[in-house]
């Protein structure tokens, strides 16, 4: 009895002829093997398709085996092995050729991440009690509420504030020599426990001491945390809360190592979200981490945002986008350059229909458009020059006619030739009177 082989087995069998399959594709196209192919897909797309009898339809209206000029060489190029390629305008609408142009446009490098919301760490306020006792009444009771400076949130009872208020008032009587200093010392001690200056110029001059000591919102802001409850003892270790100013809010999100040269302090950031839509918010990059996780490879990156309306709520997923400005330079369309990794080619207009391949030299960074257009863009180093025209789409099949012209077609077979064949019967098949060959009995 055979073990049943894991499912897994198949998918991972199956996956590794796909991959084969598309290098030994790729690998076949850069030698210029599959050129014949290419060719007979060129006239099935431009004549219609194949005949009923599994061939060429000779019988097609309007059918001219040279309306490429498959039979005629072409001009060799700079390229090796590739040659200048005319293509009616025709055929062109058939196969897709489209064209974009090379222009001397800004060189805009964006860096792209995710990240979330957060508050600005340099406006919290942790709020703790600099004495210990009992909260007597909560006057911020719930997380969220908005305060200002200055407002109560809470009140204690506390031993030791009612002893302080005595001996300010017990010093300020006496007349003993040091007295001056004692009164300094309570008052100073009411001072560092957060008694507003105004309280304790009315407790001397009324001479009652209060029995609650008040604790207020040391920024103006939001509550983000409430730790408190009326009643409990509370020290001076405990966090009591936590209040945030959200007039300004950071996005915290990651970048990729190799992406650090094009992130720097000061940038400007564009931030989308989905809470948000339809509206791209401006920012800046105030930190880089100092440091790159080994794990992932990326390094920590802080967007600032203003947020004056607090439409902004920690939390939210954000989109971030980095501009980075390098100057100016020549860019050329990314889909109009062919890499087949021995040289980068591009095909430039010539002329009407007609075609040139050209060896280009490129950055190897990936920049933006110019405003208002869509694709990548690479910077043309050498090859090509601003205002000139090059092919964006059917690239493939334009390369493949190129490696043919330069050998005057396919091999052995003279394509415009065909024309001048005398006793062609395109009507009944026959094409008999080639040298007595009975092409009717040919099987396709």
């Amino acid at each position: 009895m055979t073990a049943t082989q894991p499912k897994w087995v198949g998918w991972v069998v199956g996956l590794v002829a796909l991959v084969l399959l598309g290098g030994g594709i790729w690998f076949a196209h850069s030698r210029g093997w599959l050129a014949s192919a290419y060719h007979r897909l060129h006239q099935q797309i431009s004549k219609g398709g194949p005949s009923d009898q599994g061939g060429m339809d000779m019988n097609m209206p309007g059918m001219e085996m040279d309306s490429m000029q498959m039979g005629e060489p072409g001009k060799p190029s700079e390229v090796p092995d590739h040659a200048e390629v005319t293509i009616p305008g025709e055929v062109q609408q058939r196969i897709g050729v489209t064209v974009g142009k090379v222009e001397e446009a800004p060189l805009r490098m964006s860096v792209r991440t995710v990240g979330i919301v957060q508050p600005n760490e340099t406006r919290i306020a942790k709020v703790h009690l600099r004495t210990e006792g009992w909260i007597h009444q909560l006057f911020v009771d719930y997380t969220g509420k908005k305060v200002e400076k200055g407002d109560p949130l809470l009140s204690i009872y506390s031993p030791q504030f009612l002893t302080t208020q005595q001996e300010l008032l017990n010093a300020r009587q006496g007349s003993a020599a040091g007295s001056d200093s004692l009164v300094s010392m309570a008052r100073k001690r009411l001072e560092l426990w957060g008694v507003p200056a105004e309280e304790i110029a009315q407790l001397e001059k009324t001479g009652k001491p209060q029995t609650y000591l008040t604790l207020r919102s040391p920024i103006a802001g939001t509550v983000l945390a409430k730790n408190v409850f009326e009643g409990q003892y509370v020290t001076a270790q405990a966090e009591l809360y936590e209040v945030a100013d959200l007039s300004t809010v950071w996005v915290q999100g990651k970048v990729y190592e190799y992406e650090l040269p094009h992130v720097a302090l000061g940038q400007p950031a564009t931030v989308t979200m989905p809470a948000v839509p339809g509206k791209a918010l401006q920012g800046k990059v105030v930190f880089v981490q100092p440091t790159v996780q080994e794990p992932a490879r990326t390094t920590q990156v802080r967007v600032e945002l203003p947020n004056a309306d607090g439409t902004l709520k920690p939390g939210m997923f954000a989109q971030v986008v980095i501009q980075h400005a390098m100057g100016k330079g020549l860019l050329v369309p990314a889909a109009a350059v062919m890499r087949t990794g021995e040289r980068d080619i591009a095909y430039r207009v010539a002329g009407p229909g007609k075609f040139l391949p050209v060896p280009i030299k490129i950055s190897q960074l990936q920049f933006e458009a110019p405003q208002g257009k869509e694709g990548g863009r690479f910077q043309v180093l050498e090859g090509l020059k601003a205002g000139e025209e090059v092919v964006t789409s059917a690239n493939f099949l334009i390369d493949s006619e190129s490696r043919l012209r330069l050998g005057g077609g396919m091999a052995g077979m003279d394509m415009g030739g065909m024309k001048g064949m005398k006793g062609m019967d395109n009507k009944k098949g026959g094409m008999k009177s080639m040298e007595g060959m009975d092409h009717s009995k040919m099987k396709h």
